[in-house]
């Protein structure tokens, strides 16, 4: 009797050990759960990246609004007082020299007070601004600049005092310094800062495109798997996908709101700080043109040529695109600055017109006085204004600047813990779809 064997069992393939797929089939494999996991792992990869990318984006930017606010912001307003306690100084000085022999206390106070203040913020601005800045030179000619300008007028007072008119070619070599040098070095040291500041505010404001344009991508990814789910097993829900999908969405949200917000206040903190900027050069211009007013009378040469520069700083202020005009584009009220600059205009015509006749001590007192009328009193009033009107706009400046802060408050962390449990929602939801397969 013949026996028949069955045949022999062919040997287990590459995707199968013991019944079972291989790992490596459970995941290349082209049946429905290798799939999943394959778009489950790319799905949640894409949250990932999405999440590294707005804490990276989100940090770099919360940085910028923290610089705007902080350091840059600091040295900016540090330089602008720097620039308008020298050029307010000078016109002290030269102020307190046309009296002859012992000048005004209040004049001599203020001077002094200018000095320190000067001082001080170039003392704060040193500490902050590193060797090998750009600020670090305009810096240090103000540093060693300071205390020789300071000697010389305190020379020319001495002279001053004891009647000798060598003292007035003291008083010149001072101012012709601080115009030439020292007030040069502050504008540059001051243009530096807002030029500092200004990048921070664009660095603040641009839309991180990288996370915009990741977060759409997956949230369609995430659409498109869960219509293509819903037509294979007429399932028409996941909880893990639908949350991670929110979670996208409101990560985007984040992003975009806050964006909106943050723009629209460093906006306005631009326009604040190019008004700032403005009203600090236009107080410089004013203060220039006191001092020119002061050195014509103190060389009592009664001619028209050396008033030039008086005229030249006002027209330079008053210009179209001079920085009354620049301050009123940027927001500034200049109306009382104008018309005080008018009023100071015609002033100082009745100061030249009393020294061109030859009555200097009536043009002294216009200069000097504080009489309704006079060019102190007059100039007295349209400093104020100014300085009113930078004072504002340095109020406006940090409010806004507040406000962008606060409009990214947890931007650096918010979108980026969105974004990375929309991850886990999608492993999670993903899984879940594996796992009824087996």
């Amino acid at each position: 009797m013949t026996t028949t064997q069955s045949p022999a069992a062919p040997p287990a393939s590459r995707e199968t050990r013991d019944g079972k797929l291989s790992w490596w089939t459970q995941w290349t494999g082209p049946r429905t759960p290798a799939r999943l996991r394959r778009v489950g792992v790319l799905l949640t990869l894409a949250g990932l990246i999405t999440a590294v990318l707005s804490l990276i984006g989100g940090s770099s930017r919360a940085g910028a609004v923290t610089d705007a606010a902080g350091r840059d912001t600091t040295l900016t307003r540090h330089a602008g007082e720097i620039y308008q306690a020298l050029a307010h100084a000078d016109a002290m000085a030269t102020s307190g020299y046309v009296s002859a022999g012992q000048e005004p206390a209040a004049i001599r106070t203020r001077y002094d007070a200018d000095i320190a203040n000067a001082g001080q913020r170039l003392a704060e601005a040193s500490r902050q601004v590193a060797p090998d800045a750009p600020a670090a030179k305009p810096l240090d000619t103000l540093i060693t600049g300071l205390p020789a300008y300071t000697g010389l007028v305190e020379t020319a007072r001495t002279y001053n005092r004891q009647g000798l008119p060598l003292g007035q070619s003291y008083l010149a070599q001072a101012s012709q310094q601080m115009r030439t040098e020292l007030l040069p070095a502050a504008e540059k040291f001051r243009r530096i800062e807002v030029d500092a500041l200004n990048t921070d505010y664009r660095a603040a404001s641009s839309l991180p495109i990288a996370v915009v344009v990741f977060g759409i991508a997956l949230f369609l990814a995430a659409l498109d798997f869960a219509r293509r789910e819903s037509w294979r097993t007429q399932r028409r829900f996941n909880l893990g996908v639908a949350g991670a999908s929110a979670l996208v969405v409101a990560g985007v949200l984040w992003w975009t709101l806050s964006t909106v917000a943050g723009e629209s206040a460093l906006a306005d903190a631009n326009r604040a700080s190019d008004a700032t900027t403005a009203l600090d050069e236009a107080r410089a211009l004013v203060l220039q043109a006191r001092s020119n007013e002061s050195l014509v009378l103190v060389a009592r040469s009664g001619g028209s040529a050396s008033d030039s520069g008086f005229t030249e700083q006002l027209d330079r202020l008053t210009a179209e695109d001079g920085p009354l005009g620049v301050a009123e584009d940027s927001g500034a009220d200049v109306d009382d600055i104008r018309a005080a600059t008018t009023a100071w205009s015609e002033a100082h015509a009745r100061l030249r017109r009393f020294d061109d006749s030859g009555d200097y001590q009536k043009a002294v007192r216009s200069a000097v006085g504080t009489d309704a009328g006079s060019s102190g009193a007059v100039f007295a009033v349209l400093d104020k204004t100014v300085s009113s009107a930078g004072t504002d706009a340095r109020t406006r400046l940090a409010d806004a600047t507040s406000a962008a802060d606060d409009a990214t408050t947890l931007l650096a962390f918010g979108p980026a813990v969105l974004f990375t449990l929309a991850a886990a929602g999608f492993a999670i939801g993903v899984a879940r779809r594996v796992e009824e397969y087996r």
